[in-house]
């Protein structure tokens, strides 16, 4: 709790106030008009809080007009002149003695009344909840062969369905396949498996699912979702990802060719290592996840799983036939994927440039790999380039496994982009 502090000084004027005061009995003993306006400004002085250094100063206070002001800097010149202590120093050493002195005062008051007074705070349910979630973080899981179970997770958007008065069949037909699942909000992808022991705790299996329908893949590709997403899955630390693209109907009227669409899937299961799975139908699908949990539940059942943070991930073996793997916990999953986690300013430059037309993710990641940040990228075109180098300086930046230049044409838009001043 802060103190406000206010000190006053018990004649923060003295010279000033002694001139007034002699000034004022010579006009009294003179019967002189001007001893009223004398009066008014000695009021006025000895009621003011604060040192002054002028008579210029004075003329703020009522009573104190430019004959008064001017008489007494004539009086200070001369007091002076005589080598006496300025008005100003005075003052000041006086005020700034008294403000030490009530400071110490009231710091050994809080000192006491602190003591006396402070006792611990009660934790709140949201300090222990808190609290609870950073040990349970922390806290080291295994799980040993035989003593967890394999549950298909379902992000809660698979089951409510666009539109309300379609019912989406996901759990009727997971159900009737006997796929052991559950429905939770999932912060990235839309299906996942986890392992459950007795206890509840829950490590994620190394595979992710993405499921799109072909009008919402022409969709997202149209407005940059689907560089974003794969961005987003290839960070999530999960090896495997795969996405699960349905046909729709005939695949016509998709807004975009059924060509691009297919190239679209072609680049990324080349460029980035993410598996594509065709079906004809919704139920098609779920018959995938289903066959997809009975396989891992006898490819895991003998395996001995422990928890890992994201960092390890990398370093921990991730070979099928070992007896042993290092997985993520699900809450560490769930935290670090969601899309207000907190960034770096490598991944925010990476989604700007995500949105931009004609760049990929292969594209963006090869120009991050170039310049980490904005900063970077600005504080390089101003560096002894002329405007033609300028606006072809990334155009030579090799993206992708086949090293392809970025090219000129993009290179021009970007510099165009970072460079263009809006009012």
């Amino acid at each position: 709790m802060e103190t406000r502090l206010e000190v006053r000084l018990r004649e923060p004027n003295p010279l000033f106030t002694r001139w007034l005061e002699r000034w004022l009995r010579e006009a009294e003993r003179r019967q002189q008009k001007s001893q009223f306006r004398l009066r008014q400004a000695l009021e006025s002085l000895r009621s003011y809080p604060l040192p002054l250094s002028s008579g210029r100063d004075c003329s703020i206070l009522r009573g104190f007009g430019g004959t008064l002001c001017q008489l007494i800097d004539e009086e200070l010149r001369q007091h002076r002149g005589l080598q006496l202590a300025p008005q100003e120093d005075v003052a000041r050493a006086q005020y700034e003695q008294q403000v030490q002195e009530v400071v110490r005062q009231v710091q050994e008051q809080q000192t006491v009344h602190q003591k006396r007074l402070v006792k611990p705070r009660k934790p709140t349910k949201k300090d222990l909840a808190e609290l609870a979630a950073q040990e349970e973080r922390v806290r080291q899981v295994e799980m040993k062969p035989g003593a967890f179970q394999l549950l298909l997770l379902v992000d809660t958007q698979e089951t409510s369905g666009k539109n309300k008065r379609v019912l989406d069949q996901t759990r009727s037909y997971l159900e009737s396949l006997g796929a052991r699942h559950e429905v939770r909000r999932l912060t990235i992808g839309d299906f996942l498996w986890v392992a459950q022991d007795s206890e509840g705790n829950e490590l994620v299996l190394p595979y992710i699912i993405e499921r799109k329908r072909m009008d919402d893949l022409a969709s997202s590709i149209r407005d940059g979702r689907f560089h974003e997403q794969k961005h987003r899955l290839q960070q999530s630390g999960l090896r495997n990802i795969i996405y699960l693209v349905e046909d729709y109907g005939d695949n016509e009227q998709l807004g975009l060719p059924l060509d691009s669409l297919q190239q679209a899937l072609a680049n990324a299961k080349v460029q980035t290592g993410v598996q594509v799975v065709r079906t004809e139908n919704h139920f098609r699908s779920m018959s995938y996840l289903a066959a997809m949990s009975r396989s891992l539940g006898q490819i895991f059942a003998n395996k001995r799983l422990y928890s890992v943070d994201r960092g390890q991930i990398d370093k921990c073996s991730c070979l099928l036939m070992d007896s042993q793997l290092g997985l993520l916990k699900f809450r560490a999953l769930y935290e670090d994927s969601a899309k207000n986690a907190q960034l770096t300013v490598r991944e925010v430059f990476v989604q700007q440039l995500l949105q931009l037309h004609s760049l990929s993710l292969e594209r963006a990641m090869a120009i991050v790999e170039r310049y980490p940040t904005p900063r970077c990228l600005l504080e390089a075109y101003e560096v002894g380039l002329d405007p033609k180098q300028a606006r072809l300086l990334l155009s030579s930046i090799p993206c992708g496994p086949l090293e392809r230049p970025l090219g000129d044409k993009i290179s021009q838009c970007l510099h165009e982009f970072y460079t263009t001043h809006f009012r």
